[in-house]
């Protein structure tokens, strides 16, 4: 039966949010097989988060276009329990049907035709935290599995930490959505430039973090919203995820869009105002012991689900979320 496997995969192939929010199964799972492999199968959008979930014995990464060599792993690797945690691309559901895995697990969701290859079948929920249907899928074996998700910090600051020590308190502003239609997750440059007059004039210094690819966008930003200003500076493509971490979990406050590096500031224990427009915090909100959602105050929002249930003619609903509002959650939070 399952309390006897050895070995237990888990497929985990969207994006650094959903691996980061998995960790909540993954250590549920290495409570009642604490004598078990516990191997991942992740894409390399996700990779650079495994060093910070810190319960994977082995893990391997592959395109998703790479689909006859994940097979290939994957039965190589003789699981005697294989989880898929794709929510609604059949992608996983494929690997695991030709696993050959002794007992394989994944989600029936509505509408997607993609449950078919599994042993058990677990119905996600669209009225519930992603916590809550990752979990479900240990549950399926072990009903009183519990598991909240956290990260296994670095201990040593990153180089650049040394560069940041200007005896001010540091925000950290993350601007940019990920994925598909993702102008309607953003939040108005002109609000994200009033929102680090306020902060610096406060005293603070503020970070914009992003990825390589938004190296230029940060710097874009600062000519175009911010000139002259001395206490706004861009960290993208210059910290690994890692790095960030250690970073996050010693700001005085995070602002950001929904996406992985929200997650990641609100799992660090940062003071985080995760910006919610398509979005619906209810889920896909931080998790962590300090907080905030924010919704428009009018307009179209909180209308997503797995990601791609757009309605016809959407606009950017985040243009109703005043200053105000963000500022207040701050205040909220003990920062301001």
């Amino acid at each position: 039966g399952p309390a006897q496997a050895r070995r237990v995969g888990v497929i985990c192939l969207g994006a650094i949010g959903d691996l980061l929010l998995l960790s909540g199964l993954l250590r549920g799972l290495r409570r009642e097989l604490p004598r078990a492999s516990l191997e991942l199968v992740v894409s390399p959008g996700n990779a650079g988060a495994v060093p910070l979930i810190g319960e994977a014995d082995a893990v391997a990464a592959f395109d998703v276009r790479h689909v006859v060599s994940m097979v290939r792993h994957v039965r190589a690797r003789q699981y005697d329990l294989l989880f898929d945690s794709t929510q609604w691309a059949r992608l996983g559901a494929i690997v695991s049907s030709l696993s050959g895995a002794g007992l394989t697990v994944g989600f029936s969701t509505a509408g997607q035709w993609r449950s078919l290859g599994y042993d058990r079948v677990v119905a996600h929920s669209a009225q519930q935290h992603e916590t809550e249907n990752f979990l479900a899928l240990g549950r399926a074996l072990w009903p009183g599995l519990s598991g909240a998700p956290a990260l296994r910090l670095p201990d040593g600051a990153p180089p650049l930490a040394a560069g940041m020590a200007d005896g001010r308190r540091h925000v950290f502003l993350h601007m940019w959505p990920a994925g598909y239609k993702r102008h309607l997750k953003e939040w108005p440059a002109g609000h994200w430039a009033r929102l680090a007059r306020e902060l610096t004039g406060r005293g603070f210094s503020v970070w914009l973090t992003g990825s390589g690819a938004d190296a230029a966008r940060n710097a874009a930003f600062v000519r175009e919203q911010l000139s002259g200003e001395a206490h706004v500076h861009s960290l993208a493509g210059r910290a690994s995820l890692t790095d960030l971490a250690w970073l996050l979990a010693r700001a005085d406050a995070v602002v950001s869009v929904n996406t992985g590096i929200m997650h990641l500031a609100a799992l660090a224990g940062a003071p985080t105002v995760g910006l919610h427009g398509a979005t619906d915090p209810r889920r896909w909100g931080p998790v962590g012991p300090r907080c905030v959602s924010l919704l428009p105050r009018k307009g179209q929002c909180a209308y997503l689900n797995l990601g791609f249930e757009y309605p016809p003619g959407a606009e950017p609903a985040l243009a109703h979320l005043p200053v105000e509002d963000v500022l207040a959650a701050l205040g909220g939070l003990g920062v301001l």
